[in-house]
């Protein structure tokens, strides 16, 4: 595969997406990496700190910093972890699950037109693709200096 085509295809995809959270994200004085944050606990219902850095490759301290505003804010909560009471389990709330819900939407009617020529046996096909291929992006070693 041409990686000149697949980074292109990963970062015009990336960009319009960025784009279209933005006009929602920008009224909550949130940024990319916070909302990405929202949806991955959305997307566990309940994960710890832990969890996130294993989904982002982000540092902890970076994660509990965004974590801290998006919990200011009034988007998810943490509580001490009833196993282990040094970490924390992030919750999406209420107004957590409206603003994804609104995010969410927007982003539907986005892969409408982005897949508008895609007939939905392609587009499964296509899903299948990429989950393997995010599966196999977790075997990838890379060497630290």
């Amino acid at each position: 595969m041409d990686d000149y085509n697949l980074v292109g295809f990963v970062m015009r995809y990336s960009m319009i997406k960025k784009r279209i959270a933005a006009k929602y994200l920008k009224k909550e004085d949130l940024n990319t990496f916070e909302s990405i944050l929202l949806s991955i606990v959305y997307k566990n219902h309940q994960c710890s700190q832990d969890k996130i850095g294993e989904i982002t490759l982000f540092d902890g301290a970076s994660i509990a910093r965004a974590l801290k505003k998006i919990e200011d804010r009034g988007f998810v909560s943490r509580q001490p972890d009833p196993n282990n009471r040094r970490k924390k389990l992030v919750t999406i709330t209420d107004a957590g699950q409206r603003l994804y819900d609104e995010v969410r939407k927007a982003f539907h009617k986005g892969n409408d037109a982005i897949f508008k020529d895609i007939t939905s046996e392609e587009q499964t096909q296509l899903e299948k693709i990429l989950m393997k291929v995010y599966k196999n992006l977790d075997d990838i070693k890379i060497e630290s200096k």
